[in-house]
């Protein structure tokens, strides 16, 4: 019985995008972006362009056993790129279709912002992401940065509109994966960086980019679990062969990140490894936390993982997905949601 639930989840996660991958190289179908007709934009003082609001439906955390004791935090999280089917020529996403609205909420948002939930009022605004297909070059170049542009101001509206409706003077937490992790870099160089609202800034947890030296005058990459007022970043890779490795297909190459900063999302210091031991936990497709199944094997632009140690099943589910990145959040879930607590007692600690 176990075997056919555990099958399953495993179609569900897939079926979500949080696992799924494909290592066959896709020929996009687009259109002229001059052509495309944009949908209707947000209006972030109406609750349906949220897609997490305090005052709006939040019965998809049920799931989860939180503590209704929240800390006066707000999170404002950006979700990632979810519009990705290879025939979809739309270069944004249209935020009131009820299908993309429903695999907002199912995905990332289930299995991401949840990690944040727990610790203050979270906010995840609708936006008009763009497609994936931005990010290669030639569709960059016609298009794409448009497209990438747009997402960046719907997020940027929202955030001024949290700003002057519904922040209140209360500490921030700013949070994103992968596309949202970029648009979460801008915000935070936008508003934050050398700006008086850095001092309102608890902790910016920027998964799936690359954050270099070079995106930040004032705001640091945080070295201790209970630093505050800088940002945390990551990319997550599973350690393998050299032959499996060469023959995988990554969504960041490790080309791209070359540069990039890397924190330790399990000890939250300048370690390069870590133990099972210290694993908090890894919110599994059926919604279940799994401590110590997760292994830091060495971190330098990217965090090295050994696939995670489960039970036979589990393992045997999961020893067939090679890119961890849409997995950046699940895996150290637990570790974030501790962590993101515990720097914003300290950030009210200390006012």
């Amino acid at each position: 019985m176990k075997y056919f639930v555990s099958i399953f989840c495993l179609f569900s996660l897939i079926s979500c995008g949080l696992l799924s991958e494909n290592n066959k190289p896709v020929v996009y179908n687009t259109e002229s972006f001059k052509e495309f007709k944009l949908s209707k934009a947000p209006d972030y003082t109406n609750l349906r362009s949220w897609a997490v609001h305090p005052s709006g439906d939040q019965s998809v955390f049920n799931d989860f056993n939180f503590n209704d004791s929240k800390l006066p935090v707000d999170v404002f999280f950006i979700y990632p790129t979810l519009l990705t089917d290879k025939d979809n020529t739309r270069w944004n996403a249209d935020i009131f279709d009820p299908i993309t609205r429903s695999y907002v909420l199912g995905s990332t948002v289930k299995y991401q912002a949840s990690a944040w939930y727990s610790t203050g009022d979270v906010y995840v605004p609708y936006y008009r992401q763009a497609h994936l297909r931005v990010f290669r070059e030639s569709f960059w170049k016609n298009g794409g940065k448009e497209a990438y542009e747009m997402a960046y101001n719907d997020i940027r509206e929202a955030f001024v509109t949290y700003m002057k409706e519904y922040n209140n003077d209360k500490p921030i937490i700013i949070a994103g994966h992968s596309q949202g992790a970029g648009h979460a870099k801008r915000l935070l160089q936008e508003f934050f960086d050398d700006k008086p609202l850095k001092n309102k800034l608890v902790a910016a947890y920027l998964i799936g980019t690359k954050i270099t030296n070079d995106d930040f005058k004032s705001l640091d990459l945080m070295t201790d679990k209970n630093e505050t007022g800088g940002f945390v970043t990551w990319n997550t890779y599973r350690l393998m062969s050299e032959r499996k490795t060469k023959n995988a297909s990554f969504t960041i190459s490790e080309e791209w990140i070359q540069d990039a900063l890397c924190s330790n999302p399990i000890t939250w210091d300048n370690g390069k490894t870590s133990n099972y031991k210290d694993h908090k936990g890894f919110l599994y497709l059926n919604k279940k936390v799994f401590p110590g199944t997760v292994k830091i094997e060495s971190i330098d632009n990217k965090i090295l993982v050994k696939l995670p140690k489960m039970g036979i099943v589990k393992r045997l589910l999961l020893s067939t997905v090679k890119d961890y990145h849409k997995a950046d959040v699940n895996l150290f879930w637990e570790d974030i949601r501790l962590n993101s607590v515990e720097r914003s007692m300290n950030y009210l600690k200390n006012l």
